[in-house]
């Protein structure tokens, strides 16, 4: 999938479903929660390859009522410079596993102007691998990578597969484990869902 096809359709939360691995359940429990407030603000993608019309605009802020949600909750608006109104909304977590930084994404709400359609779908969590400093470089997993393990048989991990989306539905201690195993492997990470978020 070329890149600027991937950011013209990043928004609709359903892309993720051909670039990313998908989950079921969370990477997280309680335990391995993080507050770091570096991520807090407004933030945008920076990449020789995009066009300055394909800029995605990321403003992250931390829930201070954490009642209803898991501690350490950030929420991300997500949206195309050009079109602001077109946007959405997920539930963000750092999760620390063995020395690494990861981001889990959860998604809130978005923008579908079809009720009927809206109730066929089903959120998930996609996971990244998270570099804070100046910048944030956020890496998701690759699906592709994922499959060929599967298909050579080099992981045993409760899934379902369909024709077209594997969603893993193993829970979350069985995830950090395997998270934690191929956390340096480049492969695992996918060429196109890799960004450089730069402050605004």
């Amino acid at each position: 999938m070329k890149l600027r096809s991937i950011l013209l359709v990043l928004i609709p939360v359903t892309i993720f479903s051909s670039c990313t691995v998908l989950s079921f359940y969370p990477l997280y429990t309680e335990n391995e929660l993080i507050k770091d407030d570096r991520i807090l603000g407004e933030w945008q993608t920076t990449s020789e390859k995009m066009n300055t019309e394909d800029t995605i605009r990321w403003s992250i802020s931390f829930i201070q009522n954490q009642d209803n949600t898991n501690k350490y909750t950030y929420t991300l608006n997500l949206y195309h410079q050009k079109e602001e109104t077109d946007s959405a909304k997920f539930l963000l977590h750092i999760v620390e596993l063995d020395g690494n930084t990861y981001l889990d994404f959860f998604p809130e709400e978005g923008k579908v102007n079809n009720d009927f359609f809206t109730i066929h779908l089903i959120p998930v969590h996609t996971f990244a691998k998270l570099e804070i400093g100046d910048e944030l470089k956020i890496s998701w997993f690759d699906s592709d990578w994922l499959e060929k393990l599967f298909e050579n048989n080099k992981i045993r991990m409760k899934h379902e597969k369909t024709k077209d989306v594997t969603l893993l539905t193993a829970k979350p201690q069985e995830l950090q484990k395997f998270i934690i195993k191929y956390a340096n492997d480049e492969k695992a990470y996918s060429e196109y869902m890799n960004y450089t978020l730069s402050k605004m």
